[in-house]
This record gives C-alpha cells, sequence and structure tokens, in this order.
C-alpha cells in the first residue's frame, strides 16, 4: 500500500452535538489524537463515520456505524438495534425512573475511577427527578440482557451503563446522564480500557502526557489556544455556510417545484396540462393564442385545439401527448381543422401545425426523433405549410428566450417561416451569426 495522505495520531475522534456543562467541555478539552467536530448531528452526513475509532456524543444521537466505539452524554438515552446470535433488540432511554434510592456496580466501574468519583456520579443521578432509565427491548417485552450497569435504582432499573453494540466487532457504547461530573476522568478511564482492545486505535495515553494542556510550557499552550480557537472559528464558517447552503436548496427545491407544475409539462405532461403549457410558450414568444376548446360554441364539435395568432397570420395547431411515438393519423385531424377553416373564412390557414409530446415515460435527452421514419408523410404535411414541433425542441426555445440569449422575435420568425420537423438549432445558428456581425 502507498502513503497514506491525510494521517494522524490517534484515535480518531469524531464529536457530534455541543457540550452542555464544564465538565462536557473538559471531556471535550481532554479528547487526544485528531479530532473532527459537527456541533449538528446532520453534519455527520459530510465525514466518511468508518474513518473514525470513536464517537463522543452531547445529546441525542444520529445513526453511528456499528464499528465505531461511542460515549455519549445526555439526550433521551439510546436507540440503536443490537445484534448478537440470539436476540434482535433494542437499547432505549425512553423510561424514565425517579428513586433516589442507587446502587454503584463497581465490578462493571473501569479502572482509574475511584469511589468519589463513583459516588459523584450517584448523586448527579440522583438529583436529576426524573431520570432515564436504560432497557434492552424485544417487541413489547423489555429485560437488561446485555447491559453493564454502572448506576442502578435499588429496585435493579439501570440509570447509567454501558454495553456491547453487538456481533460485528469488540465496539462498546457508554452512556450518562447530562451534566455526569469530572467526565473527563471517566473518559481516561474508558480510553484505558480500549486500549486493551484496540491498542492501535487508542494507544496508551501515558505516552503522550506531555502533549496535555496541564503539562504543556506557556508558549506551547499560546500555539494550542490558536489552534483550538482557529477550529472553533472554522466550525462557526462551516455551520453557517451549512446554514447558507440549506436556504439556497430550499430555494431550489421550490423553483424545482414551480418549474414542475408548468414549464417542465412540455417534457412531462399530456391533455389539458400539456395544452396550457403550449399556450404559456407561445405567448411568450408574442404570438396570440386561442384556446379552441374556450372558444368553441356549447354542442360544437372541436376541430384543433388551439388558434396562434400574429397580426393577419394565423396557425391551426393540434397539440398531443403519448406514453409512446407521434402518430402520422394527427395529420388528418389537422386537416380536418383546416378544411373547417376554410369554409368559414374563405381562405386557408397560413399554417398547420403538429406540436407533440412523444415517448414521455422516457428521458427528454432519451427520446428518439420525432416521426422518425415517417419522411414522406412529413413532406406532404410540409407542403401544405405544416410543422412538426417536437415540445422538446419548444422547451429548448423558450429556456433562451427566458434567459435573454434569444428574441421573442427571433423564435417567432422561425416557427412562421418553417415547415416539416422544427429545427431549433437554424434559429439559434441565424442569432449566432447575427451577433457575431
Amino acid at each position: 500500500m502507498g502513503e497514506i495522505y491525510g494521517e494522524s495520531p490517534h484515535p480518531w475522534t469524531l464529536v457530534i452535538g455541543k457540550p452542555q456543562s464544564s465538565s462536557e467541555q473538559g471531556l471535550f478539552d481532554s479528547l487526544p489524537g485528531t479530532v473532527v467536530r459537527r456541533d449538528d448531528p446532520a453534519g455527520i452526513k459530510t465525514v466518511r463515520q468508518k474513518d473514525f475509532d470513536v464517537a463522543i456524543v452531547f445529546g441525542d444521537a444520529p445513526h453511528l456505524d456499528y464499528k465505531l466505539m461511542v460515549i455519549q452524554i445526555g439526550g433521551i438515552g439510546v436507540l440503536e438495534t443490537i445484534r448478537s446470535t440470539n436476540f434482535v433488540a433494542r437499547m432505549q432511554g425512553a423510561p424514565l425512573g425517579h428513586s433516589q434510592l442507587l446502587s454503584i456496580e463497581s465490578e462493571n466501574i473501569p479502572d482509574g475511577i475511584s469511589i468519589e468519583q463513583q459516588r459523584a456520579l450517584a448523586e448527579n443521578v440522583s438529583k436529576q427527578q426524573p431520570h432515564i432509565l436504560l432497557r434492552r427491548v424485544t417487541g413489547t417485552a423489555w429485560d437488561e440482557k446485555g447491559i453493564n450497569p454502572l448506576i442502578r435504582e435499588k429496585d435493579g432499573e439501570i440509570c447509567c451503563g454501558w454495553w456491547s453494540r453487538g456481533a460485528q466487532g469488540d465496539a462498546e457504547r457508554w452512556w450518562f446522564p447530562a451534566y455526569s461530573p469530572d467526565l473527563s476522568s471517566w473518559r481516561s478511564a474508558i480510553y484505558s480500557r480500549w486500549n486493551s482492545i484496540l491498542p492501535d486505535a487508542f494507544p496508551d495515553e501515558a505516552e503522550d502526557w506531555a502533549r496535555s494542556p496541564e503539562w504543556m510550557t506557556a508558549r506551547e499552550e499560546v500555539s494550542f489556544r490558536a489552534l483550538v480557537e482557529h477550529q472553533k472559528e472554522t466550525e462557526i464558517i462551516y455551520t453557517s455556510r451549512k446554514s447558507e447552503e440549506q436556504e439556497l436548496q430550499n430555494q431550489l427545491q421550490a423553483v424545482h417545484s414551480e418549474i414542475d407544475s408548468t414549464t417542465r409539462l412540455l417534457l412531462t405532461a399530456q391533455g389539458k396540462p400539456l395544452v396550457s403549457s403550449v399556450i404559456s410558450a407561445l405567448m411568450k414568444f408574442g404570438f396570440t393564442v386561442i384556446d379552441s376548446d374556450d372558444d368553441k360554441e356549447n354542442g360544437a364539435y372541436l376541430l384543433e385545439d388551439l388558434k396562434v395568432i400574429y397580426g393577419e397570420w394565423v396557425s391551426l395547431v393540434e397539440v398531443r401527448g403519448y406514453a409512446k411515438g407521434a402518430k402520422t393519423s394527427d395529420f388528418q385531424r389537422i386537416e380536418r381543422a383546416v378544411r373547417h377553416y376554410e369554409r368559414e373564412h374563405s381562405r386557408v390557414p397560413n399554417g398547420r401545425w403538429y406540436v407533440v409530446n412523444h415517448n414521455i415515460k422516457a428521458p427528454p435527452s432519451s427520446r428518439p426523433t420525432v416521426l422518425a421514419g415517417a419522411t414522406d408523410d412529413i413532406e406532404v404535411f410540409a407542403e401544405e405549410h405544416g410543422l412538426v414541433v417536437d415540445t422538446r425542441d419548444l422547451f429548448k426555445l423558450l429556456k433562451r428566450v427566458e434567459d435573454g440569449s434569444l428574441s421573442p422575435d427571433s423564435v417567432r420568425a422561425h416557427l412562421m417561416g418553417s415547415t416539416g420537423v422544427l429545427n431549433p438549432s437554424a434559429v439559434l445558428e441565424a442569432h449566432d451569426s447575427e451577433t457575431v456581425r
């Protein structure tokens, strides 16, 4: 294996949440090795949990990788699935206890924690009324299997403890109530225990005592504090930028939703929603558009979907949406509409358009050419001033008009002067050529 870039001293610690007491801050300040902090639990999405050795959690915890050692302070307890060969259960802290008569389970206390520190932890639990209880829950039943208590109520309910996180390795999870005292000492004792389990991940802290703030010189402490302040500033900037990013995400989602219900219907809709989106697009090109369904008399037979007008120029428009390919049989419907228009107005319309959203179940970029293989039918249609418009091309032209890179006049003129199958690149090339001159 080659050189590992970015390697730094172990343990690699992921800190989630903010310390809420001087004891919790002391725990944070005592952390050895490499520390990455995410005040917002959602921030762990920006790290790769498998890179870390341990998670220190202040408050409620998100889902954590099962290889991680965990120390959690406060929150509503723990809710995570514990797997072994015999059971699948959940450890949780939802139930509450009230007893002030507590038992210290010394056999589960790590080496290095004095009797006074054990009693201080019990005193903190006693003062919290009510306090959280830890249970293993299977279905609707509960027991204490797998939990190693540090502090119990007199009748046996567990107030503080630790357990193996399952059959996937040696990972452990230790849970302490909020405001537990002297947490830096508990952390040091737990790390010493973990040194015997994972010595590479949790090296002996005694070998690195010269790097603890207590035994730094004044010059070292200045540099250390400068680093700590820089990390705090970095976290503030990160939090601010993440907040701004979320706001931009919300704005983008709002725009997506608006466009999905309007312009993007050109690519997704059939029936009346598609007709409405085509009307909106053509009006932005400067046409007057009449919805023939709204214009017809009661009981009258609907021939065309739209009349598109610019001055004295008129085109009859059939709008169709298909899950599969477009149909040349729709040309006959347009022809009937033209003959009806000719009888009423003593002249044929200037144009006849077939606007179609086809193969709508496929992404637009994957759809075939409109009416591919129907060259002869298209040529006959074009001879009568017929134009086939793929709504994908209508969408592209509309986008260029809305961003200001094409004028509505140029698009309108191109549509009025085109026959056969609309070629949007022609209007784009003409526009680019004008721009160069």
